[in-house]
């Protein structure tokens, strides 16, 4: 089954009740599941109300025609039902066996209750043929039949109950006009089940069809994070190799400064590979964070020794002030280590600055991690814009997609914490993290570790 196959069959339409071959015998596997599922019901409700007419025969008929009927509806009808409520709970027979085990249980409950107003004929008692009116929309309604089994059962149930008639010697008139009824029903039964079952052929094609889409996209975003992470590895991989080549290089003294050039190139490059890439895994839902107690000194001596020297050849001076002793922060290290990296590069990008200090302040159960610069600043009226995709404040000339703090913004929600800025226009800017401290048993992370939790991050 193909969505092209689905999509057609519902231009074409099936006003029969048919659809292609192809989609006929996946549609009526569905449907003899769901009978299956329907037939629980039904036999309870079935199984009751022949005990209740089988009470009330009893208890209004004459005796000797009570016996019989009630005989009828608890030694027949009752055992067939119960038999079919039985089955319906049990794997065997499978799904389309037991439709037909169904619709045959439905006749035999019909011609029961057929038999039970002969017997009342020969025993020339008028008892009223309403119950076949009611026998036929059970079949219809309450069991929930396909549309051609209910029919044609209920042609079967209603030219028997015009023989029992005849055979019993009912007259003429009062058969003919109880026949009128009886197909009067029957047919509206049948425009009930006719619309059922067509309503339900169209939901299984969108049902269908959804399944299909939602398969689709499934794989689509399986082969997208393929494609993401042999992206992310073999484009990484050269730029490692040519890091590695110019770390072994002793250029001469002349050749310094083209040399500092292509490592700041390639520094920028792998930066804005990595928002590239953390960008896709974001969209594509591939990271799930795992939180966990972080030495946040650990945390900026990794910060210093990955971004010093770049920043240095820039003419960039970083100021990292040490946290608490033994501070530690709920957190995913890789995230935490990213978040304060694309905090510091925006800052060296956009600020215009030459100095950049990071440091930390707490708060009762939180700590805010502050990045500042002495740069150009930023206008009140991007402070809500500038964490947005494709926001780049003021005229830079520096590489980028304006992904970066937004990447800041999406890693601390991930981490359960918030982000956002102090800056005002031409006082430098002031970009922070805040994220919840961890309390911990031991000085590091490690089984023994608590998580601080129910907290509230600190206002302004």
């Amino acid at each position: 089954m193909t969505a092209e196959q689905i999509q057609q069959q519902q231009a074409r339409g099936f006003l029969t009740l048919r659809f292609v071959p192809a989609l006929e015998a996946d549609y009526r596997k569905a449907r003899s599941a769901l009978i299956r599922q329907r037939a629980r019901l039904a036999s309870i409700a079935g199984l009751l109300l022949f005990l209740v007419y089988a009470l009330v025969d009893l208890m209004t008929l004459p005796a000797e025609l009570a016996r019989f009927t009630a005989g009828i509806r608890l030694a027949i009808t009752c055992p067939i039902i119960a038999l079919v409520l039985w089955l319906a709970h049990r794997k065997t027979p499978d799904d389309h066996h037991f439709e037909r085990l169904y619709v045959f249980a439905y006749i035999a409950g019909g011609l029961s209750v057929i038999a039970i107003i002969l017997a009342a004929r020969w025993h020339s008692y008028p008892l009223p043929y309403e119950g076949m009116i009611l026998m036929l929309m059970f079949g219809y309604f309450a069991m929930g039949l396909p549309f051609f089994s209910a029919s044609v059962a209920s042609f079967v149930l209603v030219w028997a109950y015009l023989l029992a008639e005849l055979w019993a010697g009912n007259p003429a008139t009062a058969t003919l006009t109880n026949l009128f009824f009886l197909m009067t029903a029957n047919v509206i039964g049948m425009v009930g089940a006719w619309i059922s079952e067509y309503r339900h052929r169209a939901h299984f094609l969108d049902r269908q069809l959804l399944d299909l889409l939602h398969q689709s996209a499934r794989d689509e975003s399986r082969r997208k994070t393929e494609l993401i992470t042999a992206a992310s590895h073999d484009l990484r991989q050269p730029l490692n190799v040519i890091d590695l080549t110019l770390e072994t290089l002793q250029p001469e003294r002349e050749h310094s400064e083209v040399m500092n050039q292509l490592r700041d190139t390639v520094g920028q490059l792998r930066n804005l590979l990595g928002t590239v890439f953390d960008s896709a895994r974001l969209n594509e839902g591939m990271i799930q964070p795992e939180l966990q107690p972080v030495q946040l000194n650990h945390t900026l001596q990794e910060l210093e020794d990955l971004l010093s020297d770049t920043l240095s050849r820039r003419d960039i001076r970083l100021d990292i002030a040490p946290a608490k002793p033994g501070l530690a922060l709920t957190a995913d290290p890789s995230l935490l280590l990213r978040v304060l990296q694309n905090l510091v590069i925006n800052a060296a990008d956009h600020s215009g600055g030459q100095r950049i200090q990071v440091n930390t302040v707490t708060t009762g159960n939180w700590a805010r991690i502050r990045v500042c610069d002495d740069g150009r600043g930023l206008p009140e009226s991007l402070h809500t814009q500038v964490f947005d995709p494709y926001i780049r404040a003021g005229a830079s000339h520096q590489a980028g997609l304006g992904l970066g703090l937004t990447i800041v913004r999406e890693f601390s929600r991930l981490m359960g914490g918030q982000c956002g800025t102090e800056s005002s226009s031409g006082r430098g800017a002031v970009f922070w993290v805040a994220l919840p401290v961890a309390v911990t048993t031991s000085p590091g992370p490690g089984p023994g570790s608590r998580i601080q939790s129910d907290c509230a991050p600190p206002v302004g």
